[in-house]
C-alpha cells in the first residue's frame, strides 16, 4: 500500500497537481505478475527518485511508460489527461515524457546535431526535408538554456562520457517539448541509471543539469540502484518492491537504512567480510611484472590465495583495463605474467580459463552472456565438452545442474529454460558467478561485478565471492563503486595514470580513505 506522504515543500511542488500520476497499474508475464497494482506520482519541479530491488517492477513500468510493453490495468495520467494503454511504439512521448536509458541510445558517429535531428523530426511519416538552419538554431537555444557547452557539429564518439549523457537528457527533453496557450508545458524525464557508466567526478555535473530541468518546472524520474545518489540529489523518493509501491518518503528526512527497510523488507544486514587467510607462504596464484598496456605502466601486482584485492582509481587511471590485461583479452605491450611459479606463454582467455583463471566482464549483457539464449543454455558454455559424447550433448545432466545452481544461488525465477535476458540485472549476475564458480576456478578477475545489481542481489554476491575465496580462490575486484570494496576487499590498489598511487589494508579501507585517495593527486 502506498504511503501517504506528500512532496517536499522545497520542490515547489507541494500544491502542483502530479504530471505524471500512475494508478493501480498491473502487468504480468505467462501468468506471472511483475507489477501488482504499483501507484506513482511526479510533481513538476521536482526530481523524484525510483528503488527497488531488481525484479521489483521498476523496468517493467519504464517499459510500460515507453510503449514497448502493453499494461493489462490500470491508468497513466499526464498533465491531468487519462490515457489507456497501449501507448504505441512511441509510448508517451508525445504527452512530453522522454526517455534516457543506460546505453543513452547514441550512435558513436552520429553528430550531436543529427541526434537531435532525428528525434525532432524523425518519427514523421512520409518524405521530409530537414530545415538544417533552423534545426541548428533549435539546438543551439536548447543546448544554451540548459549550459550544455558541446559543439553541435561533434560527433558522439568525441564527446566525454558526461557529455554524452547530458546530449542525451537534452534530446530527451527537446524533442518532446510543448507550448500549450503559449507557454511551455513540462516535460517529463525518466532517467534509468544514467550515471552506471560515468566517471564518480563527473556525476555532479549531470545532477546539476538535473536541477536546472528542476528550475524549468520540469519533472524527472531517477531510477537507480545507487542510494547515496538517490539521497543527494531527489526531492521524493518511492520505492517498489515484489511488484508493488513500498512506500514513498520524502528524501530531506529520509536515511539510507530507511530506503534500505523498504527495498528489502528489513533493516539491513551487513556482511561482515572476516578476516582474510592469505597464503602469502605460497607462490601467488597470480603475478604481473612489468605489465604495460594502452592505460597500466610497467606494474608490479601479486594475487595470493584467500584475498580479494580491489582495483580502483579515476576513470582513465588503468584499473578498468587490468582485468582483461591479465586474462588475455588484451594483449600486454610489455611485461610478463606468472602463474603459481610459472611464466604463462600463451596468454589468451581459452588458455587463462583452461589453467583456472576466468574473468566475469562489466557488460554483462554484451560479453558475459548470451540474452536470447536460457540461462540453462548460458550455464552450460563451459560444461559443454564434459557432457558431450561425439555429436551428443547430455541436456539432462545439464538441466539438473543449472536447476542445483539456480536454486543454491537464488536466482529469481529458478527456472533454467527462462530466457536470459528476461532476468534482472542482480539475477544475470549470480547466474554468470554460478556458472563460473562451478568449473572451480583458481582465479576471479572482476570486473564492475555489482554495476547496476540492487542492494539485496549485492549482499547475496559478496557473499557467493568471499566463500570462494575462504575455499583458497583468489579475486581481483576493478571498481569504481568505494562501497564494494569496503565491504569485499582485503586489500586496494589505487592507480593513477596507470601506476600505483597508494594500497590500501584491512580496516583502514574506507570510503573516506579510497576518496581520498584517488582524488588526492587531483586535489593538489
Amino acid at each position: 500500500m502506498t504511503d501517504p506522504t506528500t512532496t517536499v515543500a522545497s520542490s515547489g511542488a507541494a500544491t502542483s497537481a502530479p504530471l505524471l500520476r500512475v494508478t493501480g497499474l498491473h502487468k504480468s508475464f505467462n501468468g506471472v505478475p511483475a507489477l501488482r497494482g504499483v501507484d506513482l506520482d511526479v510533481r513538476p519541479g521536482e526530481v523524484h527518485g525510483l528503488l527497488g530491488a531488481n525484479g521489483s517492477g521498476k523496468s517493467t513500468l519504464i517499459k510500460v511508460l515507453a510503449g514497448f510493453h502493453d499494461a493489462d490495468s490500470g491508468t497513466v495520467s499526464i498533465h491531468g489527461r487519462d490515457l489507456s494503454s497501449p501507448f504505441g511504439p512511441r509510448g508517451l512521448r508525445e504527452e512530453g515524457m522522454g526517455f534516457v536509458h543506460q546505453d543513452l541510445g547514441l550512435a558513436p558517429a552520429g553528430t550531436v546535431l543529427e541526434h537531435m535531428a532525428l528525434d525532432n523530426v524523425g518519427h514523421a511519416s512520409g518524405f521530409r526535408r530537414v530545415d538544417w538552419t533552423a534545426e541548428r538554431t533549435r539546438v543551439r537555444e536548447l543546448l544554451d538554456r540548459f549550459e550544455v557547452e558541446v559543439d553541435v557539429d561533434a560527433t558522439i564518439d568525441m564527446l566525454t562520457p558526461v557529455q554524452r549523457a547530458m546530449v542525451a537528457v537534452v534530446r530527451a527533453v527537446g524533442g518532446q517539448e510543448r507550448i500549450a496557450g503559449g507557454e511551455r508545458r513540462g516535460q517529463i524525464l525518466v532517467l534509468d541509471e544514467p550515471t552506471v557508466f560515468l566517471p564518480r567526478h563527473e556525476v555532479g555535473m549531470l545532477f546539476a543539469l538535473l536541477d536546472r530541468l528542476r528550475a524549468a518546472g520540469d519533472a524527472v524520474l531517477l531510477v537507480s540502484h545507487d542510494l547515496d545518489e538517490i539521497l543527494q540529489v531527489t526531492d521524493r523518493i518511492t520505492v517498489f518492491r515484489n511488484g508493488e509501491t513500498a512506500g514513498t518518503r520524502h528524501t530531506q528526512g529520509s536515511t539510507r537504512d530507511d530506503l534500505v527497510q523498504l527495498i528489502l523488507g528489513a533493516r539491513d544486514e551487513h556482511v561482515a567480510k572476516g578476516a582474510a587467510v592469505v597464503h602469502d607462504d605460497r607462490p601467488p596464484l597470480l603475478s604481473a611484472r612489468g605489465l604495460t598496456g594502452n592505460r597500466i605502466v610497467d606494474l608490479d601486482l601479486d594475487l595470493h590465495a584467500g584475498e580479494v584485492v580491489g582495483i580502483t582509481g579515476l576513470a582513465g587511471s588503468g584499473f578498468e583495463e587490468l582485468p582483461e590485461l591479465l586474462y588475455g583479452v588484451r594483449a600486454p605491450r610489455a611485461g610478463t605474467v606468472v602463474q603459481e611459479g610459472q611464466p604463462v606463454t600463451d596468454l589468451r582467455p581459452a588458455a587463462s580459463m583452461a589453467r583456472g583463471v576466468i574473468l566475469i566482464p562489466a557488460d554483462r549483457k554484451g560479453q558475459g552472456g548470451v540474452l536470447g539464449l536460457t540461462v540453462m543454455e548460458n550455464m552450460s558454455l563451459p560444461f559443454l565438452t564434459r557432457r558431450a559424447r561425439g555429436f551428443r550433448v547430455d541436456w539432462k545432466a545439464i538441466e539438473a545442474q543449472a536447476q542445483e545452481a539456480c536454486d543454491r544461488l537464488n536466482v529469481v525465477p529458478p527456472r533454467p529454460e527462462a530466457q536470459f535476458g528476461h532476468l534482472s540485472g542482480g539475477n544475470q549476475q549470480k547466474a554468470l558467478l554460478g556458472k563460473w564458480l562451478d568449473t572451480a576456478p583458481r582465479v576471479m578477475l572482476l570486473s564492475e561485478p555489482t554495476q547496476g545489481v540492487d542492494i539485496g542481489a549485492r549482499r547475496e554476491i559478496f557473499k557467493l565471492i568471499r566463500a570462494a575465496v575462504a575455499e583458497g580462490m583468489s579475486v581481483l575486484c576493478a571498481t569504481s563503486d568505494y562501497e564494494q570494496l569496503v565491504e569485499m576487499a582485503d586489500r586496494v590498489i589505487v592507480l593513477d595514470e596507470g601506476r600505483i598511487r597508494t594500497e590500501i589494508h584491512g580496516d583502514d579501507i574506507t570510503k573516506d580513505a579510497l576518496a581520498s585517495a584517488v582524488y588526492a593527486e587531483e586535489a593538489s
